[in-house]
């Protein structure tokens, strides 16, 4: 089996640093409802990512923070794009918030089979408890396949 230190991407401390800083900024800006604000912190710390940027595990998180402000910004072909992304990096099994935006995008779009697979992904992952701060439409459009 290979080593997964030479497939999943390592950072520097500093680098590491400066990361989180520019996300706790972006997180910020988000709370206060600047969310375009937002996605510009959270695409600087994409852009403190060496490259290529998908095999590093800080990634996932970059680009679901990207995803979630492009979605309360009221840009799903942009949130689709980074949701899209955070899912094919290292430990995205498990981000339902990706997916979870993913789906919101995809139902936006109004591509709503793709966006019913994954809003169900979502739910049998984290339950409706995942739909608790979203506009009650997300969790409707797959009503007719959860029990309630």
């Amino acid at each position: 089996m290979a080593d997964m230190t030479a497939i999943i991407g390592t950072l520097d401390t500093a680098l590491e640093k400066k990361l989180k800083a520019l996300c706790a900024q972006g997180y910020s800006l988000y709370d206060q409802g600047d969310f375009n604000a937002a996605v510009r912190a959270f695409y600087q710390a994409w852009l403190v990512l060496p490259k290529p940027q998908t095999q590093y595990p800080q990634a996932s998180w970059v680009l679901t923070a990207l995803a979630d402000g492009y979605h309360r910004a009221g840009k799903p072909r942009q949130a689709l794009e980074a949701a899209q992304s955070a899912l094919c990096c290292p430990g995205s099994e498990t981000n339902f918030i990706a997916l979870l935006r993913k789906g919101q995008a995809l139902l936006d779009l109004g591509d709503t089979a793709a966006a019913r697979i994954a809003l169900y992904k979502v739910f049998n992952q984290q339950g409706q408890t995942a739909f608790s701060n979203e506009p009650p439409r997300y969790l409707e459009a797959i009503d007719d396949l959860v029990v309630s």
